[in-house]
């Protein structure tokens, strides 16, 4: 796994900005997997996010606009990336990346960006 440190920075929606106080998330990238659709990423946050009354510590990320890839954040920086919440349970399980049972909770768009 990674291990890598990075801020995220909340785009929309703006309950989510709101939830957060508008400040950078810090966090880790754990694990990166890039596909044909852009890839995606396994982020934990730390600490960890409370929205609509749920705690959030780990969310995949992965490119929102055409053309981008997960791996650009080896670069740096990775702009409008879709964040999605997941539970604890899920991050630490065989197939974490996997969000085709989301349901709904913590959803945004936002920036990441690699610490340095």
């Amino acid at each position: 796994m990674e291990d890598i440190p990075i801020f995220v920075t909340v785009s929309e929606p703006w309950d989510v900005g709101e939830a957060v106080k508008w400040q950078r998330i810090k966090g880790h990238l754990l694990r990166i997997e890039p596909d044909s659709h852009g890839g995606r990423a396994l982020v934990e946050f730390d600490p960890p996010i409370t929205y609509r009354g749920a705690l959030y510590r780990y969310a995949i990320a992965s490119p929102r606009l055409e053309g981008h890839q997960i791996v650009e954040l080896s670069q740096g920086k990775l702009l409008c990336s879709s964040l999605t919440g997941i539970s604890d349970q899920q991050a630490q399980s065989d197939n974490p990346l996997d969000t085709s049972n989301w349901r709904g909770g913590l959803a945004f768009l936002g920036d990441i960006e690699v610490s340095q």
